[in-house]
């Protein structure tokens, strides 16, 4: 018996061998050979950064008989298929795939939501197939990084103003701002917040945030009236500091104004400092995570789009987000604002 499965083996290994050196020997003989333009100065050869959430079109180019590769066409692809398989680093990326454009073949990539502080490495094989037979005629591998850039350190101060297109900060640039500050706490601001915190051997975050609606939560409340904020990379802190919302806009159309910390899509409501001078209210926290303002009272633990509350009440608070304590300083300007309907109509206000 083991000899049996010695001698199967041994076949089934020489097939697949055979096989392989077949698919090689057919891309060699093919004629045609497949490869990857840039687009917008970027090339995927492991150098490319791309941005979550960005859409990203390289064009495909065909060479035939050794001649100069071209645009891949939509008369082409009558004879070929184009194959897009994953290696390593899917998880960072939402689409990956042939896209047509007018007449025009394209590589199009979308990174998911990548958060972290440095950037997740991803690896594809663009195979161009026989569309008949399927056999592989051209195969390249292509590579690039998602996620976002490192803060310009020239931007860096006692009060720094956060860019989303590059959030994140090093611990090196946070041990260069805390020689700054001193034991004194920092200033960190967007478009509608500020944190105020002390630092201390801080080590890299990523303040990425947006204003974007969450049409889950809009969509269980269609009568009420949402301003959304959230910091995709969760930035923690060793001490606790102070988170400031401009709310100015609210007060103006709110009778009600209600905060809730939205996670693993369950809304818990959060107490909060309401500074009517300046219009801004404030909590304390170590953690910036997805805050939600609305004009509606919502039960603390409230489960949203079908996820589990955990057993959360409307009168405990054991349950909640912890909030640590801190003093602040600052104004912010406006979160975006979203329609009764939850549509997503973002409203830029200036802070005082």
């Amino acid at each position: 018996m083991k000899k049996l499965f010695a001698f199967i083996l041994a076949t089934l290994t020489a097939a697949s061998l055979t096989v392989a050196a077949f698919a090689q020997t057919s891309a060699q003989k093919s004629g045609v050979a497949l490869s990857i333009g840039s687009a917008d100065g970027l090339t995927l050869d492991g150098s490319a950064l791309l941005y979550p959430g960005e859409e990203y079109r390289f064009p495909l180019l065909i060479a035939q008989d050794g001649g100069e590769a071209r645009p891949l066409t939509v008369e082409d692809m009558s004879s070929y298929d184009i194959k897009v398989t994953a290696k390593s680093g899917f998880a960072a990326m939402e689409q990956a795939g042939r896209l047509e454009s007018g007449r025009q073949q394209y590589l199009s990539l979308t990174p998911g939501s990548v958060f972290t502080v440095s950037a997740q490495e991803v690896q594809y094989t663009v195979t161009l197939q026989q569309k008949n037979s399927g056999a592989a005629l051209s195969q390249i591998t292509v590579r690039w990084k998602v996620g976002y850039p490192s803060m310009d350190d020239a931007k860096l101060g006692v009060s720094t103003a956060i860019d989303p297109a590059a959030p994140v900060l090093t611990g090196a640039q946070f041990s260069a701002i805390q020689k700054l500050t001193g034991d004194k706490q920092a200033s960190f601001t967007g478009t509608g917040w500020q944190f105020d915190v002390r630092l201390l051997d801080q080590q890299a975050v990523n303040f990425h945030y947006s204003a974007q609606n969450l049409q889950a939560i809009s969509d269980q409340y269609p009568n009420a009236d949402f301003r959304f904020l959230h910091f995709g990379g969760k930035p923690a802190f060793d001490f606790s500091g102070r988170l400031t919302l401009d709310v100015s806009a609210a007060l103006e159309e709110y009778d009600d104004l209600y905060l809730y910390r939205y996670l693993d899509g369950v809304l818990y409501s959060l107490k909060y400092n309401l500074d009517k001078e300046n219009e801004t209210i404030s909590i304390q926290t170590k953690q910036l995570g997805s805050y939600v303002i609305s004009d509606t009272k919502i039960p603390n633990g409230t489960a949203v789009g079908g996820a589990s509350s955990g057993g959360a009440s409307a009168d405990s608070g054991k349950d909640n987000p912890t909030t640590g304590g801190a003093d602040f300083s600052g104004i912010a300007a406006a979160l975006g604002h979203l329609s009764r309907a939850g549509a997503a109509a973002a409203l830029g206000i200036c802070g005082k």
